[in-house]
C-alpha cells in the first residue's frame, strides 16, 4: 500500500474529537463540547533525536515536514509534520532527561491518540509499514472502542482507535 493510501486511512480518520453535523453546530448550547467542530489531530512530542525521529515519521508513516523550528536556548530544535489531518510537533531539547517507563508512572501525558473511522483497514496499512504493535489489537465491544499502540523511534506510545460500539 503506498503512503498517500496509509495516511488517507490514518487520518481519515484521524479526527481525535468526532464533529457534529452542520446543523448541530448552530443548535449547540452551553453544554455542548466546544471540540464540536474539531476536525483533526495535533501531537507534541520530546524526542532525543530530532533528525531520526523526522526520518522514522516520514519514512513509516509518510508525513511530511510543514515547518522547523530554529534553535533557541533550551531548544536544540524542532520540525512540524503533517498529512491528512493529522499534525506531529516533535521537539529536541539539550535539558531534556528520559521519562519513566512505563509512561503511565509519571505524571503528565502518558501517551497519545488517534481515532479512526476504519480501524481494520488502518491496522492492516500500519503493519504493511513494518508498525510492531506494542499492545493489540483489542477487537470492540459494546461500549469500547477497537484499539492497538504502538512506539515510535524514540519509545513515545501512541494508541489508535477506532469508531465507538454502540451499548
Amino acid at each position: 500500500m503506498n503512503v498517500p493510501g496509509i495516511l488517507a486511512r490514518l487520518t481519515t480518520a484521524c479526527v481525535v474529537f468526532a464533529g457534529l453535523p452542520a446543523g448541530a453546530l448552530a443548535q449547540a448550547s452551553a453544554t455542548s463540547s466546544p471540540f464540536a467542530g474539531a476536525t483533526g489531530a495535533f501531537i507534541a512530542l520530546s524526542v532525543p533525536d530530532l533528525e531520526a525521529s523526522v526520518r522514522w515519521y516520514t519514512e513509516t508513516l509518510g508525513l511530511r515536514r510543514a515547518f522547523t523550528i530554529r534553535a533557541m536556548g533550551p531548544i536544540a530544535g524542532g520540525a512540524a509534520l503533517e498529512g491528512d489531518g493529522l499534525l506531529i510537533e516533535l521537539l529536541q531539547r539539550t535539558d531534556a532527561v528520559p521519562g519513566k517507563s512505563p509512561a503511565e508512572l509519571a505524571h503528565g501525558i502518558a501517551k497519545a491518540g488517534i481515532l479512526v473511522r476504519d480501524f481494520d483497514g488502518t491496522v492492516t496499512a500500519l503493519r504493511a509499514r513494518g508498525i510492531t504493535f506494542f499492545s493489540g489489537p483489542y477487537p470492540a465491544r459494546p461500549g469500547q472502542r477497537a484499539n492497538v499502540a504502538f512506539k515510535d523511534n524514540a519509545g513515545n506510545l501512541i494508541q489508535v482507535l477506532g469508531p465507538l460500539q454502540a451499548k
